[in-house]
Formats: C-alpha cells, sequence, structure tokens
C-alpha cells in the first residue's frame, strides 16, 4: 500500500480510505456497498437499483431537487451505479466545497425516505428503462447472455424485470437496505486534495451513527457455468452473438492470465479476432471480448455483431481460434502487448481522483486491504507465455463453451 494512502475506521466499523494528491484543487469521495444484483433473492430482482434509484429521490431535509441543485450550484457532481456486487455513490467537488458534497451523501443514507408515492413513480421511470433496453438488441444479448450462461445469483440481470420491479414494496426495499447498507458492507473512499482530519470527523459525525445490523441475509453464492446454444428470436437487421467459455474468478491468481488471453482475442483493434473477423474478411462491424469476474467464477465473452449471412462463418472462426491459442499459445509479442496495455489502464487510472478512489474502495472490499499497485504490476509482468499456454489448455475445451445468439433466426439452425 502506498505510503500516502491512510485508513481509519468510524465508530462503527466503517472502513475510510484517504489518499491525498496535492497539487490539484478537486476531491472525489465515493461510498461503496458490497451489494447488487447477485444478492437479490426471487421476488426481488433489481431491488439494488431500484434503491439507487431512490436514495436521489429525497430525505426527511432535502427533496429531489434540492438534491440536484445543492451539487449543481457549487459545480460538484453527484452520480450513483449499481453492478452485480457493488452499488456505488459518489461526488466530485472542488476541495473548497467538499463539505456541501460529504453532507448530502450523509443525509441521503440517513434520512432517506422512500415515500409511498416516490415509489410508485419511479417504478415507471425504471421499467421505461428496461423497455428502452429491450429495443436495442447489443444490450439484450449481454444480459441474456449472462442470464443464460451462469447458474447461480450472479446471473441476475441488474435492472430485474418488469414484473419483478412492479412488485416492489416499501416493506422490501426498507428490510433490504437496513439489511445491505450497513456497516459490514461498506467503504467509503476519498482521492484528491481534502484534509485528512476534517473528513474523518465529518464522515464520522454521520456515516459513523449508520446502526450495525448483526441480521445477515441468507446468500449462496455458489456459481456453476451453463453450456446451452441458446436462439433470441427477434426481428433485427443484424445478428448479435456471444460465445463464452470458463474464466476465473475475481480473486484467483490466474485472473490476470485469463485477462491477457482475452485482450489477445478481442481487446483492441489489433486482437486477433478484430483484425480476421472484421478486416481480413469484413464479416462483422463491431467484435471484441471481455471478462465477466465474480468471487466465485468468472466467464470470457466474445461478442460479435453480424449478419444472418455470415453469423455461422463468424462462430467457425471464434472457435478455430480458441483452439488455436490451445494447441500454439500465443507470441511473445502479443504477451508483451497486453502487459503494456494493463500497465496504460492502470497510469490511466492514476491520474484521476476518481480513478484512484475506485480502486482503492474494490480492493479493500474484496481482498480487505489496498493491493500495492506495484505488486499488481509485477504479478502481471512475472506472467509467461508459458503460463499463458497452460491456462488456454484448461478453459479452451469444448465441454465449456456456450453460445447465445439474438436475430431473426429460427429454431435448430445451431444444431
Amino acid at each position: 500500500m502506498s505510503d500516502n494512502i491512510k485508513i481509519k475506521v468510524l465508530d462503527n466499523g466503517i472502513p475510510l480510505l484517504m489518499d491525498k494528491i496535492e497539487g490539484i484543487s478537486s476531491a472525489s469521495l465515493g461510498v461503496f456497498v458490497k451489494t447488487g444484483a447477485k444478492n437479490e433473492l426471487p421476488g426481488e430482482e433489481g431491488i439494488s437499483h431500484f434503491i439507487e434509484h431512490m436514495m436521489f429521490k429525497g430525505t426527511k431535509n432535502r427533496s429531489a431537487k434540492d438534491i440536484s441543485e445543492e451539487i449543481d450550484n457549487v459545480g460538484g457532481i453527484i452520480n450513483a451505479y449499481t453492478g452485480k456486487e457493488v452499488t456505488t455513490y459518489y461526488t466530485q467537488m472542488l476541495s473548497n466545497r467538499l463539505e456541501i458534497g460529504v453532507d448530502i451523501l450523509t443525509d441521503m443514507f440517513l434520512n432517506s425516505t422512500f415515500l409511498d408515492e416516490n415509489i410508485e413513480r419511479e417504478k415507471g421511470v425504471v421499467i421505461e428503462e428496461i423497455n428502452m433496453y429491450e429495443d436495442i438488441p447489443e444490450e439484450i444479448i449481454h444480459d441474456k447472455n449472462g442470464n443464460l450462461v451462469i447458474d447461480g445469483p450472479q446471473s441476475n440481470i441488474i435492472l430485474g424485470s418488469v414484473e419483478s420491479v412492479q412488485g416492489l414494496t416499501r416493506e422490501k426495499i426498507l428490510n433490504y437496505f437496513t439489511e445491505q447498507y450497513s456497516p459490514r458492507n461498506m467503504v467509503i473512499s476519498i482521492a484528491g486534495n481534502f484534509s485528512e482530519d476534517e473528513v474523518f470527523e465529518k464522515l464520522n459525525s454521520g456515516f459513523g451513527k449508520i446502526k450495525k445490523v448483526e441480521k445477515i441475509r441468507e446468500y449462496n453464492g455458489k456459481m456453476e457455468i451453463k453450456t446451452p446454444k441458446t436462439i433470441i428470436k427477434k426481428d433485427s437487421n443484424q445478428v448479435h452473438l456471444c460465445f463464452n467459455t470458463i474464466g476465473k474468478s475475481a480473486i484467483d491468481k490466474r485472473r490476470y492470465e485469463v485477462a491477457i488471453l482475452a485482450n489477445t482475442l478481442g481487446g483492441n483493434m489489433s486482437s486477433r479476432l478484430f483484425q480476421k473477423i472484421r478486416e481480413d474478411r469484413g464479416l462483422a462491424y463491431s467484435v471484441y471480448s471481455y471478462t465477466s469476474s465474480f468471487e466465485e467464477g468468472g466467464i470470457i465473452t466474445i461478442y460479435a455483431g453480424t449478419t444472418l449471412k455470415d453469423y455461422k462463418e463468424v462462430i467457425k472462426l471464434i472457435e478455430e481460434e480458441f483452439q488455436d491459442i490451445k494447441n500454439n499459445g500465443i507470441s511473445e509479442k502479443e504477451l508483451q502487448k497486453s502487459k503494456n496495455q494493463f500497465l496504460s489502464a492502470v497510469t490511466f487510472g492514476l491520474e484521476s481522483s476518481k480513478g484512484r478512489m475506485t480502486r482503492m474502495a474494490n480492493s479493500y472490499l474484496f481482498y480487505n486491504e489496498i493491493k500495492d499497485l506495484d505488486d499488481i504490476l509485477n504479478e502481471i509482468e512475472q506472467i509467461t507465455v508459458k503460463d499463458i499456454e497452460e491456462i488456454a489448455k484448461e478453459i479452451f475445451d469444448e465441454k465449456y463453451y456456450s453460445l447465445t445468439v439474438l436475430g431473426n433466426i429460427n429454431e435448430g439452425e445451431l444444431n
């Protein structure tokens, strides 16, 4: 951990991570709650995302308009986002206005009202958000793919469904909020130019009052990978597909090796699949890869947006590339390129207070420490072509392959 990073603990046990950056005039402050779509039980899908919306709909002291106006009036930013494992609320402020951002976030966490009329109104907003995504094939394919391929709560869709959102009640919301938004699930992270003593005192007098909750919601985090070939029938000029194989968890030591494989396949415009599918053959406009990693496991996904005429050829090329890497590995040049891109990504992240704030929080939430960046980069630098060859032989196996295809395709065409 950097000597510049300090960790203090609020009276109720919430860790406060502080990275003071001299020479700038702003600060990013985030409250990270270790809960998300994967923590939701049947019948409450989408509740994490819905609560994120509701936190901005008014407190005992401020209306929704007051929250946004107070931040806007001083030129600040306040926002939030929900993931599968973490829900994040953050503000970016000029250093001399930071107290306003702290006060508003504190008010939201301690005094949000969750009024019935606001809940009903927001249901309409979220349902429209769901419907909007349903009209975007490239959005549908990724959500549906994860839902079909992962057996476990990690497959839950962040937005939920129209039915699950309609079924949310104030009682369900308050129960989930009380259980999950408790000190044992929270980390506060700040990076920028600020007074450490003043920030601690202010946060401790506010967030330090959140009561500890002994009740722990039952959570079965078991995750298995399924291997279906699924057609999602939809009128569309394009065919969208996700081809998957097994990956590694977010806490597995070999996760960086998997990330290097994914990067080599489709991480950039010079990657193997981008060159072969788009540049050499013109079979798709969009081709890329990504990893989905959770504490319990992960997958690698190759996405392509192609045509009805060409989609089977695209699938064939992906399978062939998997097999080629399994048999022959990757080159030293490809390995070094991926390492350089990781180094660049880390460096770019360190150049923004928001990036530094987020890195600290995620590291602490999942490892209970702030991992030293030099140690992480050293881990990556130590990876060899032989390591990649070994992991490729493990994960590029047909028994782990799955496929989700969306488009105007008839049942049985994938057989």
